[in-house]
C-alpha cells in the first residue's frame, strides 16, 4: 500500500508541477502551497514505512495529511476516496475500539467537515451524505464478515459435527463454490423454493450467522 501511495504521489506531484493537469481551486489561500507541503509530508510519511514497516500509523497520517489538503484545495472526490481507504483499514487493524480513538476520529471528521463549507452548502452537503453512506456500508460488510471469521476461528469447522441432511450439506456447498440460487438449488433438487429456504434458514440458525455472506466468508478454504 505505502508502495502504491508513495508511485501515486510522486506522479502527482510530478504532474502539478510541470503540467496543469492537477492544478488546485483558488477558493482557499495558498492552495498551491497547501497542496505542495500535504503531498511532500504524505511522501515523506511513505517512504519511511519501508524502513519501519510495522508502524503502520505513518501510512495513515500520510493519508489523513492527504485528506486534509484534498479538501482544503477544493478536491472533494479524491479526499472522500482517500477517507474510505483509511477507514477500511482502521477497521481492518481494529485500530478505532476505544472510546478515545472514537473520539479523535470523530474530531478529525467534524474539522473535515469544516473545510469543505467556502464550498458551498451543494458539496458540504454531499460530503456529509457520501460520507455517511460509505461510513455505514464499509461498517457493516466489516461487522458482516468480522463476525463470521470470528465463528471461523472458534473451532475447526466440520459439517460432519452437525446433523445437516445430505440435502442441507450440497446446498452449503453449492453456495459457497458456485453460489447456487435458490431456484436452481430447488430444480436441482426436485423441491420448492421455500423448501430450500427452510433448509437455508435451519442451516443460518445452527451455524449461528445471518445470511449467504457469512456461510461463504465461514467456509473459505474449506474442502468439500
Amino acid at each position: 500500500m505505502a508502495a502504491i501511495g508513495f508511485t501515486f504521489l510522486i506522479a502527482t506531484v510530478f504532474f502539478t508541477i510541470f503540467t496543469d493537469f492537477y492544478e488546485p481551486q483558488d477558493i482557499m489561500p495558498f492552495s498551491q502551497a497547501v497542496s505542495y507541503t500535504g503531498e511532500g509530508l504524505a511522501i515523506i510519511l511513505c517512504a519511511l514505512t519501508f524502513f519501519f514497516y510495522t508502524k503502520h500509523f505513518l501510512y495513515f497520517a500520510a493519508l489523513e495529511i492527504l485528506v486534509f489538503s484534498n479538501l482544503y484545495t477544493g478536491r472533494i472526490y479524491t479526499a472522500l476516496f482517500l477517507s474510505s481507504i483509511l477507514f477500511i483499514l482502521l477497521l481492518i487493524e481494529n485500530r478505532i475500539s476505544s472510546r478515545p480513538r472514537v473520539i479523535i476520529y470523530l474530531v478529525l471528521e467534524i474539522a473535515k467537515l469544516t473545510l469543505v463549507i467556502p464550498y458551498g452548502a451543494k458539496d458540504f452537503f454531499e460530503y456529509i451524505g457520501i460520507t455517511l453512506f460509505s461510513l455505514c456500508t464499509i461498517g457493516c460488510i466489516n461487522l458482516l464478515f468480522r463476525h463470521a471469521y470470528d465463528q471461523k476461528d472458534a473451532a475447526p469447522l466440520s459439517l460432519d459435527d452437525y446433523k445437516f441432511s445430505d440435502r442441507q450439506k450440497d446446498c452449503i456447498k453449492e453456495i459457497v463454490v458456485n453460489n447456487t440460487t435458490i431456484k436452481a438449488l430447488a430444480i436441482t433438487h426436485n423441491v420448492s423454493e421455500s423448501a430450500i429456504k427452510k433448509d437455508l434458514s435451519h442451516i443460518y440458525n445452527v451455524l449461528g450467522i445471518t445470511g449467504k455472506a457469512d456461510l461463504k466468508a465461514l467456509f473459505i478454504g474449506y474442502e468439500f
